[in-house]
């Protein structure tokens, strides 16, 4: 086999003949355990027939192989990058091939003797037996490696060590949750469903909420009662994790990799009685450039669902004349052919944006529509996809990366690398994560945008009181207005046109 290594965060494991798993958890071979993005267990890698092959354990925020959203099994080769969640990086090297004839020479050669009684060594060939048997185990397989000496260890825990794997079951059962669905909002008490496979040794599934025991069933079918009044604390907007692990009659536990990444909600949230200006902007559908109608009410859903494309738990109110602002720019957005000019550009955006600058996936794709609508011809002093001045990125050291490009290169590689690096500036160093705010500031240097947040008031959430400069406004309207047409290009008459999430989805940067 080749000698493979694993790199990932300035170290390397070597791979074996088994399965590495990859993850958040400690327990995994490969761990990335400050990174969000990635699920407790979120993929592996496989030693199958000669070849290492990547799996997705169906994670909450996806892997990529070379920037590739990986849906099945992929076979590796030498210099594959793998990313977790859009934001943990690993990368393969495969070294000479070797013979087990000059493997084995080679390891008595140059190898320290590591002494081992003979109870270590048949424990050690149970373990690699076993694990040859059961080629996607989806159990995490420690390698300690000493030189070419590999000693084996099996180690398997859920949450912060409160269960342990015993290797010495005979019992195969696994267990998948099928109801709720992966990422669904949890807002009232919902039955848990599981289907089993050679379920017949599994005496009792146990039920947890991020590595936490919360229910446990005896009885085939095995089920539970979710219910989000029992987990407030957890009602934060972000991803929680419900796992199930299977009990043989003996007490061994058999966890289950694959995880189920659900949000709650259990405050009750009262309609507000709408305004007379509110009602006026519902009931007055605006006519598009293609004559379809989208009335206000309209513009205020998919303008909230554009914001929910976005990380953050931010809470922002959507003022009525803002909307009414964002129902008449939407006009100047909806003509043909935005798709087909977005996708002409969509690797090197994807590259600069998320694997490069762990932003949003979506922020690249619907600023370059709000400012150029994907036609990065020369405006005056503005250029490219992003209509930005060349001085002021020069003057702010934003074109490092350019080399001998200029943002109106017909590739737009200069341009992504540019932008993305001044966009990381302003929403994740100056505002945090606020995309809106970010949106508004675009044109300041960071440091004009850091004295611009100093004024602002502490609840932002009102943002079209709290902005009141012309060219910002203006800035924020576009951008909504321009992110709801590319998202809902049929409810504008775009019938040739496309979701501009199709580009971006599997993307994480969040």
């Amino acid at each position: 086999m080749a000698d493979a290594k694993l790199k990932f965060s300035d170290q390397e494991i070597v791979l074996g003949q088994g399965v590495t798993t990859l993850g958040r958890t400690t327990d995994n071979n490969v761990s990335f355990a400050s990174d969000s993005n990635v699920s407790r267990y979120h993929a592996e890698i496989e030693w199958r027939d000669g070849d290492f092959w990547l799996i997705d354990l169906g994670s909450s925020n996806g892997t990529t192989l070379n920037g590739a959203a990986v849906k099945d099994d992929k076979k590796l080769k030498d210099g594959d990058e793998i990313r977790l969640g859009g934001t943990s990086k690993a990368v393969l090297s495969l070294g000479e091939k070797k013979t087990e004839e000059t493997s084995a020479a080679t390891q008595r050669e140059d190898s320290p003797v590591v002494a081992a009684d003979e109870t270590e060594k048949k424990e050690a060939a149970e373990v690699t037996s076993d694990a040859k048997a059961t080629s996607k185990s989806k159990m995490p397989l420690m390698l300690g490696i000493a030189g070419a000496t590999v000693g084996l260890a099996v180690i398997c825990a859920v949450g912060a060590g409160i269960y342990s794997y015993s290797g010495s079951t005979k019992c195969e059962a696994k267990a998948v949750i099928v109801k709720p669905d992966n990422q669904e909002t949890i807002t009232e008490e919902t039955e848990i469903e599981v289907e089993t496979e050679n379920g017949e040794c599994a005496e009792r599934a146990i039920f947890l909420i991020n590595g936490e025991e919360f229910a446990s069933a005896t009885e085939q079918p095995f089920t539970a009662k979710l219910d989000p009044k029992q987990f407030p604390e957890l009602a934060n907007g972000n991803l929680q994790s419900l796992q199930i692990v299977l009990e043989d009659a003996e007490g061994n536990k058999i966890v289950q990799p694959t995880e189920i990444a659900l949000q709650f909600e259990t405050i009750e949230i009262a309609t507000p009685t709408p305004t007379p200006e509110e009602v006026a902007v519902k009931s007055t559908p605006t006519p598009t450039k293609s004559g379809a109608k989208v009335s206000g009410g309209d513009a205020q859903e998919m303008s909230k669902n554009l914001i929910k494309e976005f990380s953050g738990t931010f809470n922002y109110k959507f003022d009525a004349q803002f909307l009414q602002e964002v129902q008449k720019k939407t006009g100047e957005y909806a003509a043909d052919g935005y798709f087909g000019r977005a996708a002409a550009y969509k690797d090197v955006i994807s590259v600069a944006f998320v694997q490069e600058r762990n932003l949003d996936a979506p922020l690249g794709f619907v600023l370059a529509m709000s400012r150029s609508q994907f036609k990065p011809q020369k405006n005056g002093a503005d250029e490219g996809l992003w209509q930005m001045n060349q001085k002021f990125v020069a003057e702010n050291g934003f074109n490092g990366l350019c080399g001998t490009e200029t943002l109106s290169d017909a590739a737009q590689n200069c341009a992504s690398k540019a932008v993305s690096l001044y966009l990381k500036s302003l929403v994740l160093e100056v505002f945090e994560g606020d995309v809106i705010y970010s949106v508004a500031a675009f044109g300041k240097s960071p440091q004009e945008a850091n004295i611009w947040k100093a004024t602002l008031p502490a609840d932002r959430s009102d943002f079209w009181k709290v902005i009141q400069d012309a060219k910002q406004r203006e800035q924020v309207v576009r951008f909504f207005a321009a992110g709801i047409v590319a998202g809902n290009p049929q409810k504008f008459g775009l019938k040739k046109d496309r979701p501009i999430s199709e580009l971006y989805k599997g993307l994480v940067g969040n």
